[in-house]
């Protein structure tokens, strides 16, 4: 195949229009009412991406724009379709795979235009959520103010949660079709909402010192610091965690209460109980642990 010429048009790698060599050409013709429809193999210039483009030229309807320039009315569908301007969630991999789903299956509706689809889409995503982070309830409007009592959402987000439930509701029940900027705006409220409960949550865990509210996380934190640590020293859990004592913001002391439980039970082995006693010139007293 030949490149013929070329056309700009939109990419589906680089979200936007751009230049395309069209390396194939194939033209059927209508004569009854006067219309030829181009089928089309492009090559973006930019980025090398192939791709279909469907050129349907009603020259029926030309019309005169300049004195001797005629304009021939033109209806373009590109395969894949494009989004332009619009960068999906990155890492999508790392999402859970239910809510990784839906949500391209959302993404997919809006980027072909079935916006019944998609409204009904944006909405089961917040769903989804909710069932992957096990937040219940008897019906979304409960279980969004979940999200925002549990600390999953602000206040703030949860309100525009809400109104892609509204958006939601009328699409299934109403066949509403929303308006392409609503859904663009419902969509990137959702694609925020990925990126900080799964996407920025998992890689701050690993790069910055995040808060630490789990008991089980806090052993963690603690069985490595005792890995480094010189045994048969007797210290304050403060003393044992040094600066990641900060991270446990309010938690510290129910976490120590526990800690302390399995000390005595025998489920923690690497600590046993030591005095009750001040520590480095403080009146109050704080309880002391013997490294094993």
């Amino acid at each position: 195949m030949t490149k013929q010429n070329v056309v700009t048009t939109p990419c589906c790698a680089c979200d936007r229009d751009t230049r395309h060599d069209v390396l194939a050409n194939h033209i059927e013709s209508e004569y009854e009412y006067r219309v030829d429809t181009h089928y089309q193999i492009v090559e973006c210039r930019g980025c090398g991406t192939k791709s279909f483009r469907k050129v349907i030229a009603w020259i029926e309807d030309v019309y005169q724009v300049e004195e001797d320039e005629w304009e021939v009315p033109k209806d373009v569908i590109t395969y894949p379709s494009v989004l332009k301007g619009h960068k999906a969630v990155p890492d999508i991999d790392r999402v859970p795979s239910v809510v990784a789903e839906i949500y391209r299956q959302s993404l997919e509706a809006i980027t072909v235009q079935s916006s019944i689809l998609a409204g009904i889409g944006l909405r089961a995503t917040i769903e989804a959520i909710c069932n992957e982070r096990k937040v219940t309830g008897r019906s979304l409007e409960q279980r969004i103010d979940k999200l925002a009592k549990a600390g999953l959402v602000s206040t703030i987000d949860a309100d525009r949660l809400h109104a892609i439930r509204f958006l939601g509701n009328d699409a299934a029940h109403e066949i509403y079709v929303s308006d392409p900027n609503s859904l663009l705006i419902a969509l990137r409220i959702i694609e925020n909402l990925i990126v900080s409960l799964y996407i920025l949550d998992g890689a701050a865990s690993g790069a910055l010192d995040t808060l630490i509210k789990n008991y089980t996380e806090f052993e963690t934190l603690l069985s490595s610091k005792l890995s480094v640590a010189t045994k048969g020293d007797e210290l304050p859990l403060s003393r044992i965690l040094g600066r990641d004592a900060r991270r446990f913001h309010g938690y510290l002391k129910s976490h120590e209460t526990q800690l302390i439980s399995n000390i005595t039970s025998g489920t923690y082995t690497k600590l046993s109980l030591g005095k009750l006693d001040s520590y480095a010139g403080s009146k109050e007293k704080f309880q002391h642990f013997v490294i094993l």
